[in-house]
């Protein structure tokens, strides 16, 4: 495969939980290809994180688009001749928490359906990161009040 070009593809779910491989852009290729050299676990750097990808052909230079969520990462020789490469744009999950940098971040030049198609599925994403983190909390909580019951009991307060 050394003498081939590579191409990444991405795993990508969408908001409403379909999923689709898409071709990762030339500019990303590079940046991950060079992080693929130098650190082994190179795949985990990207997979969680949030990309922009087109979700129509294009018209006049102009498409669709929507952020997903990357969950799987493979590199082939084959590269796609359809409308699904993702953008150069992606967050990750801590800058995501921060949901007005991030969009600010993504939204680029886009037209205005993009952005607000940007701002939708970005909020989405948000939302599910928020609820996660109430779960953890909620969980920690519950642990920490079963200790203090168990300690309770034994020192019959």
């Amino acid at each position: 495969m050394s003498n081939k070009r590579q191409y990444i593809w991405c795993l990508i779910e969408f908001p409403n939980g379909d999923q689709k491989w898409y071709c990762v852009s030339r500019v990303l290729r590079e940046a991950l290809l060079l992080e693929k050299k130098q650190n082994h676990f190179w795949k985990n750097s990207m997979i969680g994180n949030y990309l922009t990808v087109s979700t129509s052909q294009y018209v006049r230079d102009q498409t669709r688009l929507t952020v997903g969520k990357v969950r799987k990462i493979s590199i082939s020789d084959h590269k796609t001749y359809k409308y699904n490469w993702t953008r150069n744009q992606f967050i990750t999950e801590a800058h995501l928490m921060n949901f007005k940098s991030a969009y600010n971040y993504l939204k680029h030049d886009y037209n205005w359906y993009n952005r607000l198609s940007i701002w939708v599925a970005l909020r989405y994403w948000h939302n599910l990161l928020l609820q996660n983190k109430v779960k953890r909390t909620k969980k920690k909580i519950n642990k920490l009040r079963g200790r203090l019951i168990n300690y309770r009991a034994r020192k019959n307060f």
